[in-house]
């Protein structure tokens, strides 16, 4: 008997050993990815501050700030005013964003005073790179400099072939932004 005692002892240790010591990496892995995460987290907002403010800049080089404004679009996720060193308004920045094939397709739009198109700029995105990515480009996004702050539809802009659902999702992006515009103006 106590032969049998002896091995269900033994089949008891082989059994929790193996659990106890997978319990104590996941314990201690998890403590270090939360303190790799609280080292990197403030670096990385920083980071992303950093290229918003370099994005707003390059749409309206000449403000001196920008000036978050209360915005409740839906697909809205910034809106600023551009302000000149007297603190007038030169403009409104509005980044807006809407679904394309590989993701959310974000768009900046820098508004004239009279409401016009004086910039814009296709942001980071998951688009097919080399087909979806192409609504960066001059020759597609450059279409909306000069619109009036009016909702477009496919016949105002030329989508880019092989593109459709990435030039849509700009398409409604800039639309939304025209919505934005027109809320905070």
């Amino acid at each position: 008997m106590s032969e049998q005692a002896g091995r269900s002892t033994s089949a008891a240790q082989a059994t929790i050993l193996p659990v106890v010591v997978l319990v104590v990496i996941c314990v201690v892995a998890g403590a270090l990815l939360g303190a790799v995460h609280s080292v990197t987290s403030p670096i990385a907002e920083a980071n992303a501050q950093r290229k918003a403010e370099e994005t707003y800049a390059s749409l309206v080089p000449e403000a001196a700030s920008f000036e978050p404004v209360s915005c409740d679009v839906a697909g809205c996720t910034a809106a600023l005013e551009a302000r000149d060193a007297a603190g007038a308004v030169i403009a409104h920045v509005i980044v807006a964003q809407s679904k394309g094939y590989g993701g959310q397709v974000p768009i900046a739009v820098a508004f004239g005073p009279d409401g016009t198109v004086r910039s814009i700029t296709a942001m980071s995105n998951e688009e097919t790179p080399g087909l979806g990515t192409k609504v960066a480009n001059d020759s597609y996004i450059g279409q909306y400099v000069g619109l009036v702050a009016t909702p477009a539809s496919p016949g105002d802009i030329d989508l880019i072939s092989g593109a459709t659902i990435s030039s849509k999702a700009v398409l409604a992006a800039y639309n939304i932004a025209v919505e934005a515009y027109e809320e905070v103006r």
